[in-house]
């Protein structure tokens, strides 16, 4: 066999090297989730295999313990949508762009809800499945807050803002 019998392999071809990186990459991530708060695990992508290693891991104690679980982990992410995974955590960052943008969206559903007749027609057509008696009770709630001399935004508009963002992340 000549060496170019080889070519079409090299496409295919990852070196071992780049599979230690993944594999690291992948490590990195699992501590990444296992330093989150357990409760934000199940606002995730992640498998049911991948929750139970994060919950085994906070039960663990010893250093290396912790680190040969974490390697664990790291191959459990192997077959996660790590994208996915990356996604979910930016959206948990307070300091990324998408957590912003969501926010940003979130605020400007609240205030349409508030100034705007037709924006409680257009939230349930978005969200059929809100519970549509309290949407109305908290916007009118928070309407009479802010027609209010001078309009003072109060409990009332926070609970509204609440209420969105469950409904936008539920």
């Amino acid at each position: 066999m000549k060496h170019t019998d080889y070519q079409d392999d090299d496409e295919d071809f990852i070196s071992k090297s780049e599979l230690k990186r993944e594999a690291h990459r992948h490590q990195q991530l699992g501590k990444k989730l296992a330093d989150l708060n357990p409760k934000k695990w199940r606002d995730l992508p992640i498998s049911e295999n991948l929750y139970n290693a994060l919950v085994e891991n906070n039960r663990l104690t010893q250093n290396e313990a912790k680190r040969r679980h974490l390697q664990f982990i790291g191959k459990i992410m192997r077959d996660e949508d790590v994208d996915a995974i990356l996604g979910g955590l930016e959206l948990l960052d307070p300091s990324s762009e998408a957590y912003g943008r969501r926010i940003k969206q979130q605020e400007m559903w609240r205030t349409r809800l508030v100034s705007d007749d037709s924006g409680l027609n257009a939230f349930i057509e978005e969200f059929p499945a809100v519970d549509r008696q309290q949407l109305r009770n908290l916007v009118r709630n928070a309407q009479k807050e802010m027609n209010s001399e001078p309009p003072k935004p109060g409990t009332n508009y926070k609970k509204l803002f609440q209420f969105i963002r469950e409904q936008m992340e539920g």
